[in-house]
């Protein structure tokens, strides 16, 4: 079985004190169902352009979007792996910004390799390094890892791509904005958002049997936050999956409330 992980961060400028990093593994053989999917739920919505988390601001529809999202991956043949980084306490960070992201980056595609336990193509989106080849060199050194560890070098490739091209970075997007968002909010409570995402929060974590969208679970090889360094690990708690269908979809009124 050969999968394509999908792979996009959130929170990496500005003065956010967290970034997120996430990979969207689809098995090869259902990629174009998991397309098909997202294209109806993208027309049932009226998303017009690219699905990115930034975009979801003060429509009833934008929230809704991100609710199926995240259902249809916990149902389906999917699994999303997901690091999130505090930054004033990752060391690396404070030196060299670039270099300390893709290591965080090649510490979850190995991790997501070492839980499928499959070969898999990795594709990220495009960012604009000082170092060109930084996908290259992940994917090379998360083999590495894997082989020190007694395994097959299950990273067949790591390459960018344009987001506009693949539906997969589009959910991944929304996927892992959504968690950084989380965390985010669980180190600043004052942190307000838009309307949208703050509807989308409460029912996202209610979908995953959660109060709030703050926790880790690490490990868990369907659905998988991780908070790092290891002296944010169960910061707030680490909580397991127990996904809940049942949980309303945000209705037009709720955005005036």
């Amino acid at each position: 079985m050969e999968y394509v992980a999908f792979g996009d961060e959130s929170g990496t400028t500005g003065s956010d004190r967290c970034y997120g990093i996430g990979l969207l593994c689809v098995r090869k053989d259902t990629l174009q169902i998991f397309n098909e999917r997202v294209q109806k739920l993208k027309d049932k919505y009226g998303i017009v352009g690219e699905l990115k988390w930034s975009k979801i601001k003060n429509s009833a529809g934008q929230a809704n979007i991100c609710i199926e999202l995240l259902a249809m991956v916990l149902k389906n043949s999917c699994c999303f792996h997901s690091i999130v980084v505090v930054k004033n306490i990752y060391n690396n960070w404070q030196t060299d910004r670039e270099l300390a992201f893709y290591q965080t980056y090649t510490m979850l595609v190995k991790n997501v390799a070492k839980q499928i336990k499959s070969d898999v193509e990795v594709i990220i989106d495009q960012k604009i390094d000082k170092y060109k080849k930084n996908d290259e060199v992940t994917g090379i050194v998360a083999n590495n890892m894997l082989a020190r560890a007694g395994m097959k070098k299950l990273v067949k490739s790591v390459t960018m791509h344009d987001s506009k091209h693949h539906l997969g970075l589009q959910v991944v997007d929304i996927l892992t904005g959504a968690v950084n968002s989380g965390y985010l909010k669980y180190l600043n409570p004052r942190l307000e958002l838009s309307v949208a995402k703050e509807l989308a929060f409460e029912r996202m974590a209610a979908l995953l049997g959660w109060d709030v969208f703050h926790y880790d679970t690490f490990p868990n090889k369907d659905f998988n936050i991780w908070h790092f360094p290891q002296e944010m690990r169960a910061m707030p708690g680490s909580k397991s999956i127990r996904p809940d269908y049942s949980v309303p979809l945000v209705k037009r009124e709720e955005l005036s409330l």
